[in-house]
């Protein structure tokens, strides 16, 4: 491990700190922590981006890399930065990949849970759409607001409940989402869910009442 830890030390103190950055978001998308910390310490920039503004923190959150988020954030990573296509923070990213472990992470180190994207969507409505029910539960956890909706009045358990996603809408229940809401063009969850074809899912909304 010596012999590891000074070849890797020899070989990034050749490098310029373009080649940091750059090794460091590469190092980042691995999932490689010690690779991570060792190039924070030669002086790599934590607040590095990729050509789609991602850093090193988002690829680390999105890989479910718990060493290397917890090392950039001890770093100085900011937590509040976005993509810059859809401007998707880093937490949306871990609740999208399913990474509960970072997502409880970035929690308590202080990602805002209400962040929105450019369609208006918070991490909780993109878990809800994607069945991510552990990752729903840590968000509500961590006082994720229940009931926040889109442009269109839409409620994560109005996503869960159109994409057919069972266990989720189940979670939104015995946390007390409403099931009367309805969108801007008067659906309910009980509706969409009927419409999308997932009658099972229907009837249990309709007995949720």
């Amino acid at each position: 491990m010596k012999h590891l830890v000074a070849a890797l030390a020899v070989f990034l103190a050749g490098c310029s700190s373009g080649d940091l950055d750059t090794r460091l978001i590469r190092a980042s998308k691995e999932g490689s922590g010690k690779k991570v910390a060792a190039l924070l310490a030669r002086g790599a920039n934590v607040g590095a981006q990729d050509e789609d503004g991602w850093t090193p923190l988002m690829w680390a959150a999105a890989h479910g890399d718990e060493a290397s988020v917890e090392a950039l954030l001890n770093a100085g990573a900011d937590i509040r930065a976005v993509t810059r296509d859809n401007r998707q923070g880093t937490l949306t990213l871990a609740a999208k990949w399913n990474r509960v472990s970072v997502v409880n992470i970035l929690i308590r180190r202080g990602a805002a849970v209400q962040s929105r994207d450019t369609i208006g969507w918070t991490a909780l409505m993109w878990a809800s759409l994607q069945g991510r029910t552990d990752v729903v539960a840590a968000l509500l956890d961590g006082r994720a607001p229940i009931e926040t909706t889109d442009g269109e009045g839409n409620t994560p358990l109005m996503l869960a409940a159109r994409q057919g996603r069972t266990e989720t809408v189940q979670l939104l229940l015995s946390r007390g989402a409403r099931v009367a809401a309805r969108n801007s063009d008067g659906q309910s969850a009980q509706s969409l869910a009927q419409a999308a074809g997932y009658p099972k899912i229907a009837a249990l909304l309709k007995a949720g009442k």
